[in-house]
């Protein structure tokens, strides 16, 4: 069974989908950099990397720039369902799409899974399939994210005429194709974690909890 992951809402910030895109895009330089930093050491045995203290702390960064990447992508579903715009937006037909979607695409995963994306408080705990691809590497995870948030930046600019096209969505539609592009993003990081916790032994609930906390200490969240 897939561990939750469960990442807040950061209640003291106000972010827009603009703004969001400009942080994933600064969220997702500094999880490639600190993958670049790790390479060296991807091929080692999580015992291996155990005995090896600058290995489990390069690791650890990856791990938890994986989970800024998605973060930033949950606190804008938050925000989306609030929006006037959105009325009536459901985050059960958004991860009943994505696995339409995923199925439709061909992609391997348990289809007998329990996914889904549920609000507990200030919380999001969501369960999205591990899959089941061949050759997933962290360096081609780095390069997913960047393809997916090419396709965020269509939704935001040219498939609503941001520099005179003709639009060819309607605000709706184009937010809904924005709240797609953003679960497909934390689809990204979350099968990388799924592997790093298989192949490393990578404990993800100590890292949500340390990931939480830091957002606390920075003010983010309650």
């Amino acid at each position: 069974m897939l561990e939750p992951i469960y990442l807040p809402k950061l209640n003291h910030l106000s972010p827009t989908l603009d703004s969001t895109l400009l942080k994933i895009m600064e969220e997702a330089g500094e999880l490639a950099r600190a993958v670049l930093h790790f390479l060296p050491y991807e091929g080692l045995q999580a015992a291996e990397i155990a005995d090896n203290r600058e290995a489990t702390v390069l690791l650890e960064e990856v791990a938890g720039e994986l989970l800024d990447v998605a973060q930033t992508c949950v606190t804008m579903i938050f925000v989306m369902e609030q929006m006037p715009e959105l009325s009536g937006f459901s985050t059960g037909e958004l991860i009943q799409a994505h696995l339409d979607k995923l199925s439709a695409k061909g992609y391997d995963f348990d289809r007998s899974g329990a996914y889904n994306i549920t609000t507990a408080g200030n919380f999001k705990y969501l369960v999205l399939p591990r899959l089941r691809l061949k050759q997933v590497t962290l360096l081609t995870t780095v390069c997913k994210i960047q393809e997916e948030l090419g396709e965020l930046t269509q939704f935001l600019g040219k498939r609503q005429g941001a520099s005179g096209e003709c639009p060819e969505l309607a605000t709706r539609a184009a937010l809904q194709g924005c709240a797609a592009e953003l679960l497909d993003v934390a689809q990204c990081c979350f099968t990388m974690m799924y592997i790093l916790a298989e192949s490393y032994q990578v404990d993800i609930g100590a890292l949500t909890q340390q990931h939480v906390a830091k957002l606390r200490r920075k003010g983010y969240c309650a």
